[in-house]
């Protein structure tokens, strides 16, 4: 059937973040399609709720509570999945967010954009690096990155998140030509979507409006949507993508345009 080449019988992923929000709905689904799945975040507590859905599904669970930022850290992670699979088929850089270096120009000084760019970029290129071996154990390996729209969106206060997401990107293109052609390698970026982290606007009536009327589909998206699009980009059915970045966003970037501004009707 067309539909088992998204399927992923038998493989190993790796989902970084997959404590909740987008990564654990990553997780499910990579268990629900039939893979066991590794998990990474640094709330043991969080992780071990996601290991029940991933095994409610049949599938092996290994939760790592880890610092991603911690070279030392992912080295002994990457040391557990050697030890109970012996190789990845798919690694998913999900863990980021805006961290210290949200803020303007004036207040983010060095050490806070550094740490921004440590959590979304470094330490998504130093667990790919380091896991190399294990992708390289696996077959036909995929590497999806976990971008954002603010990679090319323009918005205030974004300057060190931006800069890194769009550094992922560039970094995703660069390493799909690099690793081609016995591994892929995709991003997906999302736009706004409805997770833990972005509770402060679905629960303010005033900004849910003002988010949403940037997005054509009128409403924020689920974590589920970002889950299905890194399902392809991990499966067969995306043997011929590499090199990608698939914006799933609503329609956003299919404005006219890309500066946020309050006080401009859409």
């Amino acid at each position: 059937m067309i539909t088992d080449a998204f399927r992923l019988d038998d493989k190993v992923a790796l989902v970084t973040g997959a404590s909740k929000g987008i990564g654990a709905c990553i997780a499910s689904t990579f268990a629900a399609a039939g893979a066991d799945v590794v998990l990474l975040a640094r709330s043991e507590t969080e992780l071990q709720e996601v290991a029940g859905s991933v095994e409610a599904q049949g599938r092996a669970a290994l939760p790592l509570a880890c610092d991603i930022t911690d070279d030392e850290a992912l080295a002994a992670a990457l040391a557990s999945v050697q030890s109970r699979f012996g190789r990845l088929d798919a690694l998913v850089n999900n863990a980021g967010g805006p961290g210290k270096g949200y803020g303007s120009l004036e207040k983010v000084d060095r050490a806070r954009f550094d740490h921004t760019l440590e959590i979304n970029l470094s330490a998504a290129y130093s667990l790919t690096h380091q896991a190399l071996p294990l992708l390289r154990a696996g077959s036909a390996a995929t590497i999806i990155n976990i971008s954002s729209a603010l990679a090319w969106m323009v918005d205030r206060h974004f300057a060190a998140y931006g800069a890194a997401k769009a550094g992922m990107e560039q970094m995703t293109r660069i390493l799909a030509y690099e690793l081609a052609p016995d591994m892929r390698v995709n991003a997906i970026a999302p736009g706004a979507i409805e997770t833990p982290s972005t509770a402060f606007i679905t629960q303010n009536p005033e900004m849910l409006a003002s988010t949403t009327r940037w997005i054509p589909q009128g409403r924020m998206g689920q974590p589920e949507d970002i889950a299905l699009a890194a399902l392809y980009l991990a499966s067969a059915a995306s043997s011929f993508v590499s090199g990608k970045v698939l914006e799933v966003d609503g329609g956003m970037a299919a404005l006219p345009g890309s500066a946020i501004e309050a006080n401009l009707a859409r």
